[in-house]
């Protein structure tokens, strides 16, 4: 029988092929899916105040975007308010009283100790003025962040105690809660990008690995993992569905 001769340049290109083959990594696979995905806001505040009062103004309703720093809700100030006027009107008084004996201290008058005393008196009154202030200013809830006023659990006449008043929440940023089970633990690092689609929205978006449950849950044999996702358009809606595409 008759075989074919390869040529020489032929045989070394196959030789060549061969290795690479034999030393070439696997395919990768698909990236594991997680069973749930839900959008949360990155942020959520429940407001609340460690006063007693009643409750004078509500100065937000549901679904309003307030800056931060803004005004929400307003506690009765009116005794912060009279004891700011009282520390003011006892400051005026000893500063008042202090430069008179002053002027009699350089003639003798008066002795330095009774100087020490009214300084002393004057720094006591300063001191309650800056509480009144802070009580006053205390009685103004305002918020921590700019954001969206979700919900609100409180009206104009009520007494509050230690429950929240209203709930503010930053949709600027999105977080993702996905669940996936144990085998896919180690496959996923912080900092890892994932497509995220959002079919409410028709979108498809990157989100980043923030956070990595650094243990199973024995229950369902599943682990978390935190996506932010950066919504500054509002185009995606919090409290949705999303699904991880490879």
């Amino acid at each position: 029988m008759i075989r074919p001769i390869l040529a020489p340049h032929l045989l070394t290109g196959l030789a060549v092929l061969g290795l690479w083959l034999v030393g070439a990594p696997p395919a990768r696979a698909d990236a594991p899916l997680p069973l749930t995905c839900l959008l949360v806001p990155a942020r959520t505040s429940d407001i609340g105040s460690d006063r007693v009062g009643i409750v004078r103004a509500v100065e937000v309703t549901r679904a309003d975007y307030v800056t931060e720093n803004a005004p929400l809700v307003r506690i009765d100030s009116e005794i912060a308010a009279a004891d700011l006027r009282v520390s003011r009107i006892s400051i005026a008084a000893l500063q008042e009283r202090l430069e008179r004996s002053e002027r009699l201290l350089s003639r003798n008058l008066i002795s330095r100790d009774e100087i020490e005393t009214m300084r002393t008196d004057l720094e006591l009154a300063l001191a309650n003025e800056a509480r009144a202030q802070m009580e006053l200013d205390r009685a103004t809830i305002r918020a921590p962040f700019s954001g969206y006023v979700s919900e609100i659990g409180v009206s104009v006449g009520e007494l509050i105690g230690p429950d929240p008043l209203l709930r503010l929440i930053d949709v600027s940023t999105l977080r993702a809660e996905l669940v996936f089970l144990a085998a896919a633990y180690g496959q996923i690092s912080l900092g890892d990008t994932m497509k995220v689609r959002v079919d409410l929205a028709e979108a498809e978006v990157e989100a980043v690995v923030t956070a990595i449950d650094p243990f199973i849950d024995s229950t369902s044999n599943s682990f978390t993992v935190l996506v932010d996702i950066a919504n500054p358009d509002l185009a995606l809606p919090a409290g949705t569905t999303c699904a991880v595409v490879n």
